[in-house]
């Protein structure tokens, strides 16, 4: 049995941590995750004065990286299906309520919901190996 050189074995346990030729990609990827930190939490727990409208703003903006992160093969279909499937949950618990309506009312309806949703979150930047330094900017 050949022995592999020990540098090689480094290089590609490296290549592998990194991501491959994607870590630049999954670097960016990682802080638009981080960027989002602030608003997953404003949807796990919207301050009692949120309105409905202030609701689906916070939830526009997780379609971009959502996308993103569904559209990466090191990213399991089932985590990135959850990530989409809770923001369309949310949406459809919302459907036919007014803008300018206080958020309050549906908050037992959506808590199960945004809980989900922060746990899908938490699952994708485990997988990518996002670093914990990052801070949303």
């Amino acid at each position: 049995m050949r022995r592999m050189a020990p540098w090689l074995l480094a290089a590609a346990a490296l290549w592998v941590a990194c991501g491959g030729s994607s870590s630049a990609e999954t670097q960016a990827l990682c802080q638009d995750l981080t960027n989002l930190q602030p608003t997953v939490a404003f949807l796990t727990a919207p301050p009692p004065t949120a309105t409905v409208g202030e609701v689906r703003g916070a939830l526009d903006k997780l379609d971009s990286t959502w996308q993103a992160v569904h559209e990466r093969d090191d990213v399991p279909d089932d985590e990135d299906d959850a990530l989409l499937a809770g923001q369309q949950d949310y949406r459809d618990a919302l459907e036919g309520v007014g803008d300018d309506d206080s958020f309050a009312p549906y908050l037992p309806t959506t808590a199960g919901i945004a809980q989900g949703l922060a746990h899908s979150y938490e699952a994708v930047r485990v997988r990518l190996v996002c670093p914990a330094y990052l801070q949303p900017g």
